[in-house]
C-alpha cells in the first residue's frame, strides 16, 4: 500500500487514547501530510457549548458532558471526513467503539502512563488535576487515579484497527510519519 491510497481514503481516522497522548498535535501533522481536514472534538465541543470542558464538568458535570460528546461525535461521523482526534474519554463504550470503526479506521495512540502523568501535571487546565477544593494534587495521587481510568478505559483503546506506540520521547513529527506508515499498511 502507498501513502496515495492513503490520501484517497474517503473514511475518517479517528485518533483515540488516553489525556495527554499528543492526538491534537499527531493529528493535526497526519492532516497536513496526508492534505485531509482536521477536527478536534474536544474543541467541537467547546465552541458548540460556548465555554471550557473544565467549566462544563464544573458546572454540569461529567455525565452531561459525555452525553454532549457522543451528539458531537455522532454529528461529525455523519458530517466530516478527515482526521479527528477524539478525547481520551470518548471510548465510553462499545457503541462508540463500533460506530466509529464502522465510520473509519480507529487508531490508538499508546503512551505508558509515567510518561501521561508527567504531561498531566504540567497542564492545570485539565479538571482531573485538581481536588474538589481546587488545589493541585499530588503526584502519587494523581498517578493512582490516571492509572485507574486508564486501566477501565483500556479495553475500548485496544480495539483499534491501528495501534501507534509511543515511548513518550519521539517528536510528534516522528509519530506522525509513524502513524502515517502503519495506515499505509492497513489501507
Amino acid at each position: 500500500m502507498n501513502e496515495y491510497r492513503l490520501k484517497k481514503f474517503d473514511g475518517s481516522i479517528f485518533l483515540a487514547g488516553f489525556m495527554a497522548t499528543g492526538k491534537s498535535a499527531i493529528g493535526r501533522m497526519v492532516s497536513k501530510k496526508l492534505e485531509k481536514p482536521f477536527s478536534d472534538l474536544d474543541q467541537v465541543i467547546t465552541d458548540k457549548e460556548r465555554t471550557s470542558i473544565r467549566e462544563i464538568f464544573s458546572n454540569q458535570g461529567e455525565s452531561y458532558f459525555r452525553e454532549k460528546e457522543w451528539q458531537y461525535l455522532l454529528e461529525l461521523t455523519r458530517e466530516f471526513k478527515g482526521i479527528v482526534a477524539l478525547g481520551g474519554g470518548a471510548l465510553q463504550n462499545q457503541r462508540i467503539v463500533d460506530h466509529l470503526k464502522v465510520h473509519g479506521i480507529l487508531v490508538f495512540i499508546k503512551t505508558p502512563i509515567e510518561i501521561i502523568v508527567e504531561r498531566v501535571m504540567r497542564n492545570t487546565k485539565r479538571p482531573i488535576v485538581l481536588d474538589v477544593e481546587g488545589k493541585i494534587k499530588s503526584r502519587e495521587t494523581l498517578f493512582r487515579e490516571l492509572k485507574a481510568l486508564y486501566s477501565e478505559r483500556l479495553e475500548y483503546y485496544e480495539q483499534a484497527q491501528v495501534i501507534l506506540e509511543s515511548d513518550g520521547y519521539e517528536t510528534k513529527e516522528m509519530q506522525a510519519q509513524k502513524l502515517i506508515d502503519k495506515l499505509t499498511r492497513y489501507v
